[in-house]
Formats: C-alpha cells, sequence, structure tokens
C-alpha cells in the first residue's frame, strides 16, 4: 500500500523539479534577449549626431555663391521626401531641409536641394533622388557613381551620382551626394549595410543630401552640364562655415 502511495509523490516531486528548472530556463532567456535588446538599441553619437542645437541652413547658406545669386523661383523643386505614389510623407526624416534656385548673369540656373538627419536608421533615413524623381512622374535617364568635382579644403575625395530624369516638362541633369554617417552612399544596399552594422554596434548615425540640377534642352547636354553644377557645389561648400560643412561633408 505505501508503495502504491510513493509513486504519484515521487511523480509529483519530479514534474515540481522539471517545473521549476523550466521556469528558470525561461527567466534567463528573457533576461538575457532583454540584455541583448539593451546592448543592440542603437543611441546617437556625440559631435554633429549630438542633442545640440544645429546651425540653421537657411541662415548659413549665403544669398551669393560665386557667380550665381539667389532668385525666386517659379519652378517647384522635386521634394526630398515623397513616398513612391508621390505623396509628401507625413512624417518628416529630416530636421532641417533647404531649397533654393541661384542664377548667373546669362541667366542659367541651378536647383539646390540640402537636407540633414540627426539619427537615421532602417526605418527612417535619407531619402535618395531617384526615387523621389521617380515617385513624382520623372523617367530616370541615366544614374551612374561618379567622383564628383567637388573640393573643400579638409574633406576627403566626394563620391557622389549623376543622374538624368526627364519628365513631360523638362529634363534635368542631377549632381548629387549622400553622407551616411562615416561613407558617402552610392546606393540603397550600401545604406542598409552600413546603417545595420552601426545598429548592432549600438550607434545612429546622422546623414545628409546635397543636390544640385540643371534643367537642359536634351539630356545629351547632361555632360557638358555636370563640371559647372559640380563648380557651384565646389563654391558652395567653401562658402559655409566649418561647422556646417562638417554636417554634410567627410
Amino acid at each position: 500500500m505505501s508503495a502504491a502511495l510513493t509513486t504519484p509523490t515521487a511523480s509529483a516531486g519530479a514534474r515540481a523539479g522539471l517545473s521549476w528548472r523550466s521556469s528558470l530556463a525561461v527567466f534567463l532567456l528573457m533576461l538575457l534577449a532583454a540584455v541583448a535588446a539593451w546592448q543592440l538599441t542603437p543611441r546617437a553619437l556625440p559631435g554633429a549626431a549630438g542633442a545640440g542645437p544645429l546651425p540653421q541652413l537657411e541662415l548659413a547658406v549665403p544669398p551669393v555663391i560665386g557667380e550665381w545669386r539667389l532668385v525666386p523661383s517659379l519652378r517647384e523643386q522635386v521634394d526630398l521626401a515623397v513616398d513612391r505614389d508621390g505623396e509628401r510623407l507625413i512624417s518628416q526624416p529630416y530636421d532641417q531641409t533647404l531649397l533654393r534656385t541661384y542664377q548667373n548673369v546669362r541667366g542659367e540656373q541651378i536647383l539646390l536641394a540640402v537636407a540633414y538627419t540627426r539619427q537615421q536608421s532602417q526605418e527612417v533615413k535619407v531619402h535618395r533622388p531617384e526615387v523621389c524623381y521617380t515617385a513624382v512622374g520623372f523617367e530616370v535617364l541615366s544614374l551612374d557613381p561618379a567622383r564628383l568635382g567637388v573640393a573643400a579644403a579638409g574633406t576627403q575625395p566626394v563620391d557622389g551620382m549623376r543622374m538624368v530624369a526627364r519628365s513631360m516638362h523638362h529634363t534635368e541633369a542631377v549632381s548629387y551626394w549622400i553622407r551616411m554617417g562615416g561613407i558617402y552612399s552610392q546606393n540603397a544596399f550600401d545604406t542598409r549595410l552600413h546603417l545595420l552594422a552601426e545598429g548592432l554596434q549600438g550607434r545612429l548615425r546622422d546623414g545628409a543630401l546635397v543636390r544640385a540640377s540643371r534643367i537642359v534642352a536634351d539630356p545629351r547636354e547632361a555632360a557638358a552640364a555636370y563640371p559647372q553644377i559640380e563648380r557651384f557645389l565646389s563654391e558652395f561648400t567653401a562658402a559655409l562655415t566649418p561647422e556646417v560643412r562638417a554636417l554634410l561633408l567627410l
């Protein structure tokens, strides 16, 4: 009789022991997951991406750049943050943006667009111009990586893109670069890979986009337009204070 009573008691003890071990294992796994999540949570870096006040682009970019003067523009520029349906994003990814038109004495115009974001992630990051142009009805005729003819004292060579985009109204030759943390990004894969690597190190990186374009009568004129556009960009970066230049260039 006593043997028959011992078996259920032993089984109950075994189950209790197993339940206790399972609970402990689950607790330890949850604890490890919480620690890992905390370690992998991106955190803003000090410096340009820190929490201090940013210099104002509207004030920092002068109205006269070399032979070019700021003029009112009747032509609307391609927005810096639109979705693939051409609608402006409700959640603005940038801390600051600047859209301007500059003109020289010959009546030639350059459209300048500058954007800066303090913190980027896989979900919120600098928007590539080819995506924005396509979203508002442009056809991208060419898109090529290029070492841009932009020079600024104490900065690295600028690796960017040259693009020709055509809408039903006009054609633009575009030179642009994207600074993504510590790299110049020339494609979306580079961007995601860099942000992933930084995120795994617990870092949030800042980013900037500088885009300049000229309207051309024919796509074949783009090759001749790029040197002029990039001379303007060189004069633009030279006209900035070191503090603002550090936001846009490596």
